[in-house]
Parts: C-alpha cells; structure tokens; sequence
C-alpha cells in the first residue's frame, strides 16, 4: 500500500497544484489610481473546497458541548445535518425545523445546525431529502400517496432553507435496484427509476441557488458498480435531470476488512483513483460525502490502530484533494461515543470519546491549516502590482505603505484572481 502511494505521490501532488491553487494578483493605488508601492503580507483564512464534518450531535454533548463545537469549527468550514423525512415530519404536515422541536438522537432540530453554521461561517448541507429505510412509519405503502406526501415534504424544506443551505442530498443510497435494502420491495418501479424521478422533482422544487445531489455507498468507489454508477448518471444528465453533485460514501466499519481493502482488494489506491477520474469527466462537481476509517483491529493496540487510521485518512485525502472535480471531503463521525450503534464499534471517529484529538484529527489539522494553506510576503513592482500562487480561498491582505499598515479582505478563486487596493 504504501508503495502504491509512492508510486502515484507525484502525480497527486502536481495535481493538487494544478487544480488546487491559481495565479493571483493584488495591485495598490492611491485615491487618485496611481500606483504605491508597498509590503504585502498575504494570509489564506479560509479555503474554497469543503473540508468537513456532520454535526449531528449539536445541542446533546453535555458538558462536553464546546470542545465539539470547538473541534469542528478549529478544522471544518462545512459540515452537514440531516434531514431524514421519518425524524423531521414526525406526523402528517408535523416538522422538526424549529430549536424547540422535540429532540431526537443524533437528528438535531435543522434551525439548530443552521445557526450554528452561519455563527460560525460554515458552509451547511442538508442529508437526505429522502432514504426508504427512514420512511415515516405514517406513510402508507402506495406509491403515489407517497409520492404526494413527499413532494409536500420537499416543498416545505424549500420554503424554509432554499438559499440558506448551500446543498441537499436528494435521495440516499439508492443504488439497489429492488428496494429491497431499503425497505421498499413493494415499489412498482426500480428504485433507479425512483431515484430519477426524485432528482427531477426536487430539482423543479428548489432554486438554482441551493445544488442538488445523489448520495450512494461504498461500492460505487471502485470496479463494476463504480461504472454503473458513472452510466447511470451520465443518462440522467443526458435526459436533463438537474444533477448539481455527485456523492460518495466512505465508510469502512471494520478495521480487518478496511486494512484488506486498501492493500489487495477493490478500494486500492489505483482502484478508487480510476474511477473518481473517470466520473471528473462527467464535468459534475463531486463530493466524498461520508467517511469512517476504524482504529480498532485485531492485531494492533489502540494506539497502533490510531496510526494506521491517520496514515490510511492522509493517502486517501491527499488523493481525494487531487481529483479535478472534487468538491468537498466530509468525515463522518466526529467523536468516538456518538456515533450510531452499528458504527460504534470500530471507533472511526477523529476524536476519542473524552474529546481527545486523535492523530489522525492533528494530519488533518497539519494538511488543511499548513501544507494546503498559503501565507507569504510580497512586495509590489513600479506599477503596484505583487504576484503570488496561492490555494483558491479567502484571503487577509496586510498592506504596509508610507508608513502606515491597513487591512484588507479578498476571495480568490478561479473566476477571480485579482484584487485591487485603494489606499
């Protein structure tokens, strides 16, 4: 595995450059547009790409509340809540939106994890508009009942977070084609079927200014079912189905399984890499939605089982960082203790459950805040102008001239690479 790594480093790395960071340029005038020449010191606050995590445990931490909205808000600037249609309308037109909604494990009232992203200038994502097995339990068997009561549920979501939420998943795990795994075997279309309508409807429903995405599981990485999934959706933008993101899930509850995987079987760093290139040329921005790498194995302590957990998240999202589509990476579960039963186990989590940061957390920590952030000096020329090569995010631009020093903001990305400065 590491061999593997070594071998497609380079190629990772140039491709970070390429994609991940642009040519930029700040010019300084005075009031009357003439040129002044100055010392520039230039500090990234924030990137363009999504780093991020869920927050589905806000308002339920205990005394431990801050260190986790600290945890997040210290790494992520985008994180992710859920709106599963069972949890957030309890009863018929019922709707778990408000701070003062009835509290459920691990489904946080949606007005809670909003204002807890905009007091923290989080990009927030809502997860999913719709997955069978969280059907409410009053919805009854009959597909266009259901089909009816959806669609009011989806408009109802709209009304209140079209704008304000940045992107929804539409439908989750939707990649079988029965229902069965979904709880839906009496549906009489193919749940692919479904899954188009879904798109569609929702995309009819929200405005442009909220994106719309299909969120699937782990085989859609790798292989055969990594090439359906490219065709499927290549058809449904082919038929003009409103795609704005592509999701993949992440999730390796095992620790033997996961460390089988990465060295020999189908989530190979060649594997994975192959298909997440091929899907990039669909054009579609892409995200790698949800993402658990265990700590505990076998045959490794804690501590060893720590290790192995930040150098395989290191691999895998310096090549998920590299991929020219690529959008946004969103860890799972953020401390051991909170996750869902099932997922419990392998405690895949970046932070123990006494909110100790595991290392994996401090590789993330030293990839996003140091190596894949950009902080120079510079100084202008005869025209007041300084150039730098940077990574597309937002920018405070310290400017030192005649004697003074003022501060200034700029974003930069690839539609706006320049800044002028009026002193």
């Amino acid at each position: 595995y590491q061999a593997s790594y070594e071998a497609l480093l380079p190629k990772l790395n140039a491709d970070i450059e390429k994609y991940r960071m642009g040519q930029f340029t700040v010019k300084v005038i005075d009031k009357n547009g003439a040129p002044v020449s100055a010392n520039i010191q230039a500090k990234q606050t924030a990137h363009a790409f999504h780093f991020g995590t869920n927050a589905l445990m806000l308002g339920a931490m205990g005394e431990k509340e801050q260190a986790y909205r600290d945890a997040i808000t210290d790494l992520f600037n985008f994180v992710t809540t859920t709106f599963c249609w069972g949890v957030m309308e309890t009863e018929p037109g019922k709707y778990r939106f408000s701070e003062d909604s009835e509290e459920i494990y691990r489904r946080p009232p949606s007005d809670r994890a909003l204002r807890f992203a905009k007091e923290n200038n989080l990009t927030i994502k809502g997860q999913p508009l719709f997955v069978g097995r969280w059907l409410p339990d009053w919805v009854p068997h009959d597909f266009e009942q259901l089909k009816a009561f959806w669609i009011r549920f989806v408009r109802e979501v709209a009304k209140r977070y079209d704008g304000k939420f940045y992107l929804f998943d539409v439908v989750n795990e939707s990649y079988q084609d029965d229902g069965s795994w979904q709880n839906m075997s009496w549906l009489p279309v193919s749940y692919s079927e479904f899954t188009k309508w879904m798109l569609q409807t929702a995309g009819e429903i929200f405005s442009k200014n909220c994106k719309m995405e299909r969120n699937e599981a782990n085989h859609v990485n790798f292989g055969a079912y990594g090439d359906k999934y490219f065709e499927e959706n290549k058809s449904l933008l082919d038929a003009g189905v409103r795609l704005d993101s592509i999701g993949f899930q992440y999730h390796l509850f095992n620790g033997d399984a996961c460390l089988n995987e990465h060295i020999t079987g189908d989530l190979s760093l060649e594997s994975i890499y192959k298909t997440y290139h091929k899907m990039s040329t669909l054009g579609v921005p892409m995200y790698i939605t949800e993402i658990t790498i265990p700590t505990v194995y076998s045959t490794m302590t804690q501590e060893e089982g720590e290790d192995l957990q930040a150098n395989v998240i290191e691999k895998l999202y310096r090549l998920w960082f590299s991929i020219p589509q690529m959008a946004g990476i969103v860890y799972w579960n953020l401390s051991d203790g909170d996750a869902w039963p099932g997922e419990e186990l392998c405690r895949g989590c970046l932070l123990d459950q006494n909110m100790r940061k595991k290392k994996a957390y401090h590789t993330l920590e030293r990839l996003i805040k140091e190596e894949w952030n950009t902080s120079l000096s510079m100084q202008t020329n005869q025209d007041g102008t300084a150039e730098f090569r940077g990574f597309y995010g937002s920018y405070e631009l310290s400017v030192q001239a005649n004697g003074t020093t003022s501060i200034h903001t700029a974003t930069f990305d690839k539609k706006s690479n320049t800044c002028t400065i009026t002193l």
